[in-house]
């Protein structure tokens, strides 16, 4: 009798191995088909990530990606949001040609366009006066999450080697931004961040002239 036991739990064993070697190649199969899309959705995934915690392309790696479109000089990068999409426009000087202007995504880098500088229309102005706002400064900060030291680290990470040379806490459209000027070994670098999300809202970079 206890014989008979063991051959049936032996036998259950077996089938249970079976049934799971069944199930793994089954299992293996169906990611095999599936391989092919599931990057696909991850990348789409990832990039949506990085739009949504802010994780913006530096003001160096847009003028990376800028020169690969279009050789020159850079004279100046921009930060734009229009119609939900964030992206770079990079001016460049080119010598002997028209100058132009390479607009690329803010998070991939991708390239959507190459202006003629003729046909471009900057229409931002921005005004950095401090004298506007510099009263209700000490009032302004009780309200927002960031301090000025914490927003002028966010702003550095836009640039290479830059120092911090004027900061403002300002209330624009219904929300609290530091806006700050950077002074950078190539020129001068403007940088609104917002001051209770850390979300870099604009980037404006100009370089010196070096003819």
């Amino acid at each position: 009798m206890m014989m008979n036991k063991h051959k049936l739990w032996i036998g259950s064993i077996s089938a249970a191995v079976l049934l799971g070697g069944s199930a793994v190649a089954a299992s293996s199969s169906v990611n095999g088909q599936s391989v092919q899309t599931t990057p696909s959705s991850t990348s789409q995934s990832v990039t949506q990530d990085q739009s949504s915690t802010g994780k913006l392309l530096t003001g160096a790696q847009a003028k990376a990606a800028a020169l690969k479109a279009a050789e020159g000089k850079v004279d100046d990068i921009d930060l734009e949001r229009r119609n939900g999409q964030t992206f770079y426009e990079v001016e460049i000087d080119r010598k002997g040609s028209n100058d132009v202007v390479v607009r690329l995504d803010a998070y991939t880098g991708k390239i959507l366009a190459v202006v003629d500088d003729e046909d471009y229309d900057d229409d931002d102005d921005y005004n950095y006066n401090g004298s506007a706002t510099s009263t209700s400064n000490q009032s302004a900060a009780k309200q927002v999450k960031l301090t000025e030291a914490q927003a002028s680290a966010i702003a550095l990470k836009q640039v290479t080697g830059g120092k911090v040379t004027e900061i403002e806490l300002d209330h624009d459209d219904g929300r609290y931004v530091y806006e700050i000027e950077i002074r950078t070994a190539d020129g001068e670098a403007d940088v609104d961040v917002d001051a209770n999300t850390g979300k870099v809202l604009s980037f404006d970079q100009d370089f010196d002239d070096e003819d």
